[in-house]
């Protein structure tokens, strides 16, 4: 279920934990609570650990330029489009977060493509090394359970963009995780290989 925040001003961010969404639109701009925060308070619920899941947000904003980018990453959005929302880039997010197939032709209710689309493989990057960083600071801190979740984030989006070597230094590092103490000496390693196949 994709759900679009933003569409009505006053509708919120949805408390019923019941209630699961596998993508959530954000307008950046919105009133009374722009994006940025909806994405914050997000990230803090779900840190906090009364969200059951990880819920990808995706941006929405006539704004593509790297400043804005780099500031939606760092609120908590797993990435952005623009305005008007362009069908292909939002079916390629579809594919990246949802599993969904970006030739099946289902996504058709949507704005043309917009010539200024966000370049999804520099989004890739950007947001690999984002997890990265928060991976590494989650292993300093022996905590495995980001560390796992953030290896399965990863790993969803680098099977999306065909990157073989980083899915399997990804599984790699979920296999070791999850055989505990036994495992957790070598994700350090692992890490370290994960970087050098983001760096290729």
């Amino acid at each position: 279920m994709v759900w679009r925040y933003g569409a009505n001003r006053h509708v919120s961010f949805p408390r019923n934990q019941s209630r699961r969404y596998d993508l959530v639109l954000l307008d950046c701009y919105m009133p009374d609570m722009n994006g940025y925060e909806v994405a914050r308070l997000v990230r803090e619920r779900e840190g906090e650990g009364t969200d059951d899941g990880y819920t990808p947000l995706i941006g929405i904003s006539a704004e593509a330029d790297a400043a804005h980018v780099q500031l939606c990453l760092d609120s908590g959005m797993d990435g952005i489009l623009g305005k008007p929302l362009p069908i292909e880039e939002f079916k390629k997010m579809l594919a990246l977060w949802c599993d969904y197939d970006a030739d099946s032709g289902a996504a058709t209710a949507v704005a043309a493509p917009d010539a200024g689309a966000v370049d999804l493989e520099a989004l890739f990057k950007t947001t690999s090394r984002q997890d990265l960083q928060a991976m590494l600071a989650a292993h300093a801190k022996s905590d495995a359970q980001a560390v796992a979740r953030l290896a399965h984030r990863m790993k969803g989006a680098a099977l999306t963009m065909n990157r073989a070597p980083m899915v399997a230094a990804l599984e790699r590092i979920e296999d070791a995780v999850r055989n505990g103490a036994a495992g957790a000496a070598a994700v350090g390693e692992l890490i370290a290989a994960l970087e050098a196949a983001l760096a290729d």
